[in-house]
């Protein structure tokens, strides 16, 4: 057995056996087969991670690689307070065997920490490094969060420190890099404001404060008034509100809500409210924000 075989049967090797987390069948069928548990909902949510655009071999690890491709897609599902189940991983990469053996370990490392089961996927070859991850999750049967359920006056809050990830860019090295290199999806956190905390919205934070808080409003149809948020140390208040990739969570919760200081470690800061006004726009310090966050398709030199 050698080539794509070769590879398919060492990664169902290291995925361990398919039947856990509700996998009937796993990896080298043609589909997987997963069996949902009464009352519940399954949330689904796919993500991209392509060279030189969301990372460079140079500066990240084959392991690194893996565990943010996996990382990014958990993200989403934390956002809506989801719990993971599985995930499919589609990966064209250089015919380096030990490269994809790597990859997988990084992204198989988090899947085992977090109880995500590796259910399938698909194998190219590529010049470049492309990534194509569905992640499958489930919440309690119409509780899951989302961000269109905000209310003027809900009050806004976000986890963590933001700014790290540009941060990271802009110097090549230190703490920020290692965290940006190993982003933690905040999935305890979004179960937490899910069931515990009533949050009314929320959402993840991978494209930028800015444009990301944006969009929370105007699937809402509120505007937002915010003040500084809480800057990772180094970083410039200007990278805490455009930069992308944090995997922080922003939520809203209705007004007078006991929200701890701290979740398991994580600082959670009220940063504003939302507010009746002109849909999407965001006022700081009173002073409108432009929505600068990472937007593929919009060209540098807009606003």
């Amino acid at each position: 057995m050698s080539g794509e075989e070769a590879i398919v049967a060492e990664l169902r090797r290291m995925a361990g056996p398919a039947r856990r987390a509700g996998l009937a069948l796993g990896i080298g069928d043609d589909c997987a087969v997963f069996r949902p548990r009464a009352g519940e909902d399954l949330l689904l949510a796919t993500d991209l991670l392509l060279e030189d655009i969301h990372f460079r071999r140079a500066t990240h690890t084959p392991e690194a690689v893996g565990h943010t491709a996996l990382a990014r897609g958990l993200s989403d599902l934390a956002a809506m307070g989801a719990a993971p189940r599985l995930c499919l991983v589609s990966l064209a990469a250089p015919a380096d065997r030990r490269w994809i053996r790597r990859f997988y370990r990084g992204l198989l490392a988090l899947a085992a920490e977090t109880g995500t089961a590796l259910a399938g996927g698909d194998l190219a070859r590529a010049e470049r490094v492309a990534c194509d991850i569905v992640v499958l999750g489930a919440v309690p049967r119409g509780t899951a969060l989302r961000r269109d359920g905000a209310r003027a006056g809900d009050e806004i809050w976000v986890s963590g420190r933001l700014g790290a990830a540009a941060l990271a860019l802009a110097r090549g090295t230190g703490a920020a890099l290692r965290r940006h290199l190993r982003p933690a999806p905040r999935l305890r956190l979004g179960a937490y404001l899910r069931a515990r905390l009533g949050a009314t919205a929320a959402m993840d934070l991978s494209d930028g404060l800015s444009l990301d808080l944006r969009r929370m409003c105007l699937a809402s149809n509120l505007a937002a008034s915010i003040d500084p948020p809480p800057v990772y140390p180094g970083a410039t208040l200007e990278q805490a509100l455009h930069g992308g990739e944090d995997y922080e969570l922003l939520f809203t919760v209705r007004p007078g809500a006991r929200v701890p200081a701290r979740y398991q470690g994580t600082p959670l800061t009220r940063i504003g409210r939302m507010r009746k006004g002109a849909t999407g726009e965001i006022l700081l310090d009173g002073r409108r924000l432009p929505a600068k966050g990472w937007d593929h398709f919009r060209r540098r030199s807009e606003t």
